[in-house]
């Protein structure tokens, strides 16, 4: 798309009509007429005044092999940016609510007495001896009493996958930016 196209678009995508248009970047109708038709062209000044008012970068404008504002290497990258930091964040928020999760657990079998075994060693064996009086405080057999296995599972598992993710983004940034990787 080329220039007096791009103008021509932007300005009836926001409305305006030329005389509108005019009237904001203080120049006559008929020097956007011919803006738009491609018999004149727009000074550096009139450029920055349109992209301001266009909300479109002046690259976007003056170069025409690009279709979109979002061609623009400085913005395709911008976006790219600020997409990663969106998905590392919501990783790492979910790596930690996966370990708030299992340090909830935790803290729950430090308060509650669950049935534990009574262990001995008889003849180099080790042996469980399970008797309702023998209680006592842990992690395993308060989540295995209380049926957590599963949701326990899945806490570990979104606190690995958070860190991973996180970890694999950075990662890909990173990997960008050092010349000659791949």
């Amino acid at each position: 798309m080329t220039l007096p196209e791009k103008i021509l678009t932007l300005r009836k995508q926001q409305g305006m009509s030329q005389e509108n248009l005019a009237e904001k970047l203080d120049v006559s109708r008929q020097a956007v007429s011919r803006w738009e038709v491609g018999s004149a062209l727009p000074d550096a000044s009139n450029i920055r005044q349109l992209s301001k008012l266009f909300g479109v970068t002046a690259d976007y404008l003056l170069n025409d092999d690009y279709d979109s504002d979002r061609d623009v290497p400085a913005v395709k990258g911008a976006e790219t940016a600020a997409g990663n930091w969106m998905k590392k964040a919501l990783a790492l928020c979910a790596s930690g609510f996966g370990l708030l999760g299992n340090f909830a657990i935790y803290i729950l079998s430090r308060f509650v007495k669950v049935l534990t075994p009574y262990i001995t060693y008889e003849q180099g064996k080790k042996t469980y001896h399970w008797s309702k009086g023998h209680m006592g405080y842990s992690y395993i057999y308060f989540v295995r009493e209380h049926n957590l296995e599963f949701l326990t599972v899945v806490f570990w598992v979104l606190f690995a996958a958070g860190i991973i993710i996180a970890f694999a983004i950075g990662r890909k940034r990173i990997g960008r930016d050092v010349p000659g990787s791949l």
